[in-house]
């Protein structure tokens, strides 16, 4: 009897393990302050970077607020 085919749901949830992995690795080693609005540009919400990072959603979202408030170097 062959496999039985994948279902949507079974196809994202190996998906989101895998942004997850994948994510793990951006920004390894850096503060949450840093690696936050990392996370944020690939298109991570903030329960998604707290789950890669270990944390809250909440201190996700004071360090992305104090990213923006940050005055960013300029590019040369």
């Amino acid at each position: 009897m062959p496999p039985a085919e994948p279902t949507l749901a079974d196809i994202r949830e190996k998906l989101d393990i895998l942004i997850k992995l994948l994510a793990s690795l951006v920004g390894n080693g850096l503060p949450l302050g840093e690696r936050a609005p990392l996370l944020q540009r690939t298109g991570l919400n903030r329960n998604e970077i707290a789950a890669v990072c270990n944390t809250t959603a909440e201190a996700v979202s004071v360090r992305l607020a104090e990213a923006k408030r940050k005055p960013k170097k300029k590019k040369r």
